[in-house]
């Protein structure tokens, strides 16, 4: 079946463009002005920076309260694991390669947020438990992060939040049939 092609946006609707004119008429040169293909851009662009910019106010919250974004991840991502699980297991709920989780995992092993032991099943492979350390500061990073997205969503209706979530997922399904999402 094919993929359903968007429709302009309606006449009205909020601009893609950021709000700079110059920056808009740049952005014009190079996809027409009130098309699928202005929105799409727009779209996109402001998804990226909305992300970072949530990130970067997630990461102060945070850090006031003496964890990190990354800590945050990692140790969110074994919970949802059921507390215990192995370094690829979490590098792919957080779509990293497994690599980049090995200098992080130490870190928090030898901070005492995890403990880690041979895996009975594959010697080769070690098993991540959450410690009681990590389980406190898992609460803790979970009431920073809900107070933050309080913060974020503040003013959306429900039924908002719930399109979004369904277009999220839509991008994510689309990433993912073409190979390129893990997590």
């Amino acid at each position: 079946m094919a993929a359903r092609r968007p429709q302009p946006p309606a006449a009205g609707a909020p601009s893609p463009a950021d709000d700079s004119a110059a920056e808009r008429a740049a952005l014009n040169a190079y996809f027409p002005a009130n098309t699928v293909e202005e929105l799409a851009i727009g779209m996109t662009r402001r998804l990226l920076l909305v992300a970072r910019r949530y990130r970067k106010a997630l990461d102060h919250a945070l850090h006031e309260a003496g964890h990190s974004q990354a800590r945050w991840e990692i140790l969110f991502a074994l919970t949802l694991k059921g507390g215990e699980s192995t370094l690829m297991a979490v590098a792919d709920r957080l779509g990293l390669e497994g690599p980049s989780l090995v200098g992080p995992m130490e870190r928090l092993e030898a901070d005492g947020f995890v403990s880690r032991t041979v895996d009975p099943r594959d010697r080769r492979s070690r098993r991540i438990s959450l410690t009681d350390k990590g389980r406190a500061a898992v609460a803790r990073m979970r009431d920073v992060s809900t107070a933050e997205r309080d913060r974020f969503v503040e003013g959306i209706a429900p039924d908002d939040m719930a399109t979004m979530f369904r277009v999220l997922t839509q991008l994510r399904d689309n990433l993912q049939r073409r190979g390129l999402y893990r997590g």
